[in-house]
């Protein structure tokens, strides 16, 4: 928390300032992606738990990295799954409060389908990162992302970097089907190797349906 947060938050409202700087530097004026970021409970030990004192915080984030949308993942490691729940439930009414639209993004205690759909039935969280590996098998994470998508919750289909091209190009087919609102780059944390593998098999699908539309429905 001191090396990466900073004992008065300084750190990360620095490096929210540097990405803003490096987006207006290298990308198009209207390039707006999110910023999100994972601070692994950080905020909950900087500020004790202190719920308002985290959504006055967020708040100064979100200033920061005005005009992009703010996602922060795990702000707080609760020490049971209800714990977590009540917490996240806590912040998002002291956000809506504050009339921040800071989102906040669920990890730790949401591992299991069971757990997802316990945060999203408790409307606890706007996304939630759906670890893959962690599922069991690819038939529960397509009913994850499809039931956090009727309860109204956002849903990253996510997993590890630990994982393999295949896998990635799996995740990235049941992405085009079931539409989650965002994916992990994956394998690796290189970026650009995960962005290849997952781009490509999505654009090879999509031909693929197209070329099969038009065989099926020639053009008079």
């Amino acid at each position: 928390m001191e090396r990466d947060i900073g004992l008065q938050g300084e750190k990360l409202i620095a490096y929210a300032e540097a990405i803003v700087r490096r987006i207006r530097k290298i990308g198009h004026p209207d390039y707006r992606p999110r910023i999100h970021l994972d601070v692994y409970g950080t905020l909950g030990e900087l500020f004790d738990g202190d719920i308002d004192a985290i959504s006055s915080y967020l708040g100064r984030l979100e200033a920061v990295v005005r005009p992009h949308d703010l996602l922060v993942e795990s702000f707080i490691i609760a020490k049971s799954r209800e714990a977590q729940i009540e917490a996240f439930r806590a912040l998002r009414s002291a956000l809506t409060r504050n009339g921040s639209q800071v989102k906040i993004v669920v990890d730790e205690w949401c591992n299991t389908l069971g757990d997802i759909k316990a945060f999203a039935d408790a409307e606890a969280a706007d996304y939630a990162q759906i670890k893959t590996p962690d599922l069991g098998g690819v038939n529960n994470f397509i009913e994850a992302v499809l039931y956090a998508r009727r309860k109204g919750m956002g849903c990253c289909l996510g997993g590890s970097g630990n994982e393999t091209d295949q896998s990635a190009r799996i995740t990235a087919q049941i992405a085009l089907a079931c539409q989650p609102n965002f994916l992990l780059s994956k394998p690796g944390f290189g970026g650009d190797e995960a962005l290849m593998i997952q781009t490509n098999e999505m654009l090879r699908t999509l031909a693929l349906v197209e070329a099969d539309r038009t065989v099926q429905h020639p053009r008079q």
